[in-house]
């Protein structure tokens, strides 16, 4: 078993929370944060329990999202850093075990 550490942005919308794997431009989405971290975690896993059965495991290669969203985030979150109003994107790191 491999264990990875893979990087997400989970961002609101009206009613839901969208979450997006940076390494693997895997979204999900979910009812709240947890929600949507759980649901991500479990693409991810799921994208790499694949990759493992049909033997891609020792090639795999990260296929990130594109650098334009990428260059979305970080605008969001400067801005963020200078600003007192919480945020409605919450980024995050987490172990997949695969």
């Amino acid at each position: 078993m491999n264990n990875f550490i893979f990087h997400g942005v989970i961002e609101k919308e009206v009613d839901r929370y969208k979450a997006l794997c940076l390494e693997l431009d895997i979204a999900t989405e979910g009812r709240d944060i947890e929600d949507a971290r759980i649901n991500l975690k479990e693409a991810v896993e799921g994208y790499l329990e694949c990759a493992d059965k049909e033997g891609d495991m020792n090639i795999f290669v990260p296929r990130p999202v594109p650098e334009d969203v990428i260059k979305k985030y970080e605008e969001i979150f400067r801005k963020t850093l200078h600003s007192s109003p919480p945020t409605e994107i919450y980024e995050f790191g987490d172990v997949v075990y695969a």
